[in-house]
């Protein structure tokens, strides 16, 4: 996972999670069933909102994005 020192400001990006365009590290998270070729359409995040973890499911790996930070409002 490649981490970027800051986000992509245009189009008034604003972190999904936190709601914030604070300008500090994020990462790209693919979108499932948007490759084509060698490209796929991504979402960027703020690195300190979310944690990624890794689930055994026997003959499968599942990676999932825990949310560390939420904006006001979300509920718990």
């Amino acid at each position: 996972m490649k981490i970027f020192k800051g986000p992509n400001l245009s189009n008034g990006w604003k972190c999904p999670i936190c709601g914030t365009d604070e300008d500090k590290e994020v990462v790209l998270i693919g979108v499932n069933g948007t490759q084509r070729d060698n490209l796929i359409e991504s979402h960027q995040y703020h690195l300190s909102c979310i944690e990624l973890l890794e689930h055994d499911m026997g003959q499968d790996l599942v990676l999932a994005m825990r949310i560390v930070k939420r904006k006001p409002g979300w509920p718990e």
